[in-house]
């Protein structure tokens, strides 16, 4: 077999592995395969926040049992600061990190709105 017979049957294979290594990442990440760690951080800390505003949620709903008071007496925009005074309340039961602090307590407080 001469040089120019190897380079000739090699020739899709090259070809096969050039194409592979420019396919292959854009479908990967078209297709959601990979992620950048900065939507993985994002996607922790959302689910972080979810956790602690239903944790925050149930609290509320605990104390209102505990004092027969309706929550639903909260609902709508008038009621915001009644609403934030029971979430405040309920937040001071928890052991939420300082930098979440706030986006829990939005959370927890759209929950009881």
């Amino acid at each position: 077999m001469t040089y120019d017979q190897g380079i000739a049957k090699g020739k899709p294979y090259i070809t096969g592995v050039i194409l592979g290594l420019i396919a292959a990442p854009i479908i990967a990440f078209s297709a959601g395969w990979v992620s950048t760690s900065g939507a993985r951080a994002t996607a922790v800390e959302n689910a972080r926040v979810e956790t602690l505003a239903g944790v925050c949620s149930d609290a509320a709903q605990k104390m209102a049992v505990s004092q027969s008071f309706d929550l639903a007496t909260l609902k709508g925009y008038d009621n915001r600061v009644n609403r934030e005074e029971i979430v405040a309340a309920a937040m001071a039961d928890i052991s939420v990190p300082e930098d979440l602090v706030r986006k829990v307590s939005n959370g927890c407080n759209r929950t009881l709105a």
